[in-house]
Parts: structure tokens; sequence; C-alpha cells
């Protein structure tokens, strides 16, 4: 199992504005480690699979999702 953290994130503000965080971040360490094109693509395709998540309320993006763990949170923010 390997996990790679590469350094891209999506801020969803209470607006809905989202923006794409860390682009700098990755371009440096895209060019340090030199990622090879492929994931390169790879990664840009799933920021857009992302993207369309939020715009459309799936997976952990969705209201029953985060009914779930915001009720989880505030029952061990009580203990």
């Amino acid at each position: 199992l390997k996990y790679i953290d590469y350094d891209l994130d999506i801020k969803v503000f209470p607006d809905g504005e989202k923006r794409l965080l860390d682009v700098d971040e990755y371009e440096l360490h895209s060019k340090i480690m030199e990622y090879p094109q492929d994931i390169d693509f790879i990664l840009k395709e799933n920021v857009k699979i992302l993207v369309d998540w939020i715009n459309n309320g799936k997976g952990p993006f969705s209201e029953g999702y985060i009914d779930v763990w915001y009720n989880r949170y505030k029952q061990l923010s009580q203990r």
C-alpha cells in the first residue's frame, strides 16, 4: 500500500466558491520529483471529478454524509 499526497486541495467557501489550493507547491514538487506526464494527467482529471462531486453533492459532499459526520463530531466534542 502506498499513499502519496500530491499537494492539491480544493477549498469550498460558504458561498459555493471553489478554489484549487497549493498549485504552486504541486508544480514545484512535480519538477523536483519528476512526476510523469501520466500522473499529471490523472491528477488533473481527478480534480475535475472532485469538482463534479462537489457541484452535484456526491460522495462525501452529499448532505446525508455531511450530516452523519457533523452529528458524530458534535457527539465527540461533548465528551
